[in-house]
């Protein structure tokens, strides 16, 4: 592992504190390589430790007692996980799973607990990251309760999408996700993510290209969807 890898500082929770205050929080951590498809922790586990990704990308997820996968959400280089655990003392909540291979710091949640005491700065982003996050789950819940299959499968690319440079209309999702992925994330079945996609390629909205899903039109995506409400 490369040593410039075993560092902090390019955590965007950090980049408020001074070289030295990472540099002893690196000292504190256990630096470890995954590799693509490995589990970083289990759904349930015990352990308390907060863990940062540094490089590649992870993606946090459960399993339904039916077998389904649920994809909660894809976490890139800067991100963190497992940061619930050592506030309120329970198991994991979902499990994480490398999508590429990755390089991520685990910290003992006794530091982490330390470390917000100690930086208000980095209270505070702890604190806006997890407001973001549970207005996003409050979105999430407002979908599946107003929401159809193909209206919450449509959201989701909306999601996904990230801005075309060259043109603000249209939106690219690269690598492109699988039908499956999809529908791990708004529970439903690959069948019906094929169909709705297969829809809107019919309608204009969808193109897909190698290894790439573009989105033609998202402002009159949007428009549609809110019409149809």
């Amino acid at each position: 592992m490369a040593p410039q890898t075993q560092t902090l500082a390019n955590v965007p929770m950090f980049r408020s504190l001074e070289r030295a205050a990472v540099k002893a929080l690196d000292a504190r951590c256990e630096w470890r390589r995954v590799a693509a498809k490995e589990w970083v922790i289990d759904y349930q586990d015990e352990g308390i430790d907060v863990y940062f990704v540094v490089a590649g990308s992870v993606r946090v997820l459960i399993y339904a007692k039916s077998g389904r996968e649920v994809i909660l959400a894809d976490l890139e280089a800067g991100g963190f996980f497992g940061e619930l655990a050592p506030i309120d003392g329970h198991s994991r909540s979902a499990g994480v799973l490398a999508i590429s291979e990755a390089v991520v710091a685990s910290m003992p949640g006794a530091v982490f607990l330390e470390m917000l005491q100690k930086h208000p700065d980095v209270s505070m982003y702890v604190l806006k990251l997890l407001a973001a996050r549970v207005r996003a789950l409050d979105n999430r819940v407002l979908e599946y309760s107003t929401l159809d299959v193909r209206h919450r499968i449509s959201c989701e690319l909306l999601r996904l999408a990230r801005p075309d440079p060259k043109d603000a209309r249209r939106g690219i999702l690269s690598p492109a996700p699988t039908q499956a992925e999809i529908a791990a994330r708004v529970s439903t079945h690959r069948e019906a993510v094929a169909r709705q996609m297969k829809a809107l390629e019919r309608e204009g909205f969808l193109e897909r290209q190698r290894d790439a899903i573009v989105l033609t039109d998202i402002p009159g995506l949007v428009q549609r969807l809110e019409s149809e409400d």
